[in-house]
């Protein structure tokens, strides 16, 4: 099996570099192969030209695609895996991996009839000074997943992991005394990539959309709901359709049953709210919830949810 490492980081003289070295140990210990693309190293370039710019605006499939972005193509069809290691700067990744996305996720290939390969699994390893306390309190965590498991890599990947190395500025004790440890942590996750492993049920980074609901409920095709889950507690935030904006928050029981309230806007500018039970389901590889809901004032109703 073969990963291919998208790299991306200014200085070799960084934790970055560990996290990259560490994890292409595990890679490589665990009888696997990997090829890598190290961006700085390449001198990538990250801008898209206007030709670029004009041919996928105008979702143009045509063969006149740069020889660099050619390269990138053939590494990831390839490959049955892709990790991307880079440092968080702003809340983001650097501008050059930004800019390869640009490129690389071209009209023909990564959209449209695309001819990018549904790869096996995309794991994100990124590096940030913040202590992950303060990335989830004030949402910048769910922001980095929701660009990169909600945009750039959604239907691309059949399983997606985001793994965090926090409290790595220089200026913080958490650098050093988690120096080793964290290493530790990118070969494991190396040398266990492609291992089959029994994961934990979660909603966490999860889209979901009806596929049917009662005459009196107001979710449709439409709203589209971004689930998160920390231990039991599970909340959401949704829209679309005749909704303006929603939330819901609660618990998950030991049977992975969804129990929570919401409230939400719709766009005859009333606040509805009421309470829900949801029972997991699979089908066709998705997961679906059967729903039974109460609006406050009294009247139910049932709906299904089915994962994007």
């Amino acid at each position: 099996m073969k990963v291919f490492i998208v790299y991306c980081h200014p200085s070799e003289d960084s934790f970055t570099r560990h996290i990259r070295d560490a994890f292409i140990r595990g890679i490589t210990d665990s009888g696997n192969e990997y090829v890598i693309s190290d961006l700085y190293a390449m001198d990538f370039k990250a801008d898209m030209t206007e030709h670029q710019y004009l041919r996928d605006a105008n979702y143009r499939n045509t063969p006149d695609i740069e020889e660099d972005v050619l390269a990138e193509h053939e590494k990831i069809n390839s490959s049955d895996a892709i990790a991307f290691i880079y440092p968080v700067f702003w809340t983001e990744a650097p501008a050059k991996l930004v800019g390869w996305f640009d490129r690389v996720w071209s009209y023909g290939f990564a959209y449209g009839d695309k001819k990018m390969k549904m790869l096996d699994k995309a794991m994100i390893l990124c590096s940030a000074g913040n202590p992950i306390e303060r990335l989830e309190q004030f949402g910048l965590l769910a922001s980095m997943k929701k660009v990169m498991f909600g945009d750039r890599l959604i239907n691309r990947a059949e399983k997606m992991e985001f793994v965090v190395f926090d409290g790595t500025s220089r200026e913080k004790e958490t650098r050093e005394n988690n120096w080793e440890s964290n290493l530790q942590k990118a070969y494991e996750k190396g040398r266990n990539f492609f291992q089959e492993v029994e994961e934990k049920f979660t909603v966490d980074d999860r889209y979901f959309t009806a596929v049917s609901n009662s005459g009196s409920g107001e979710v449709s095709e439409q709203t589209i709901f971004c689930y998160h889950q920390k231990g039991d507690v599970i909340w959401a935030e949704y829209s679309g359709g005749s909704i303006v904006k929603g939330f819901l928050v609660g618990k998950m029981d030991e049977d992975h049953h969804l129990h929570f309230s919401y409230q939400h806007m719709n766009k005859d500018g009333e606040l509805r709210t009421g309470s829900c039970d949801s029972e997991p389901r699979t089908v066709d590889g998705r997961l679906r919830f059967i729903e039974k809901w109460k609006w406050t004032e009294g009247e139910e109703g049932t709906s299904v949810i089915e994962e994007i």
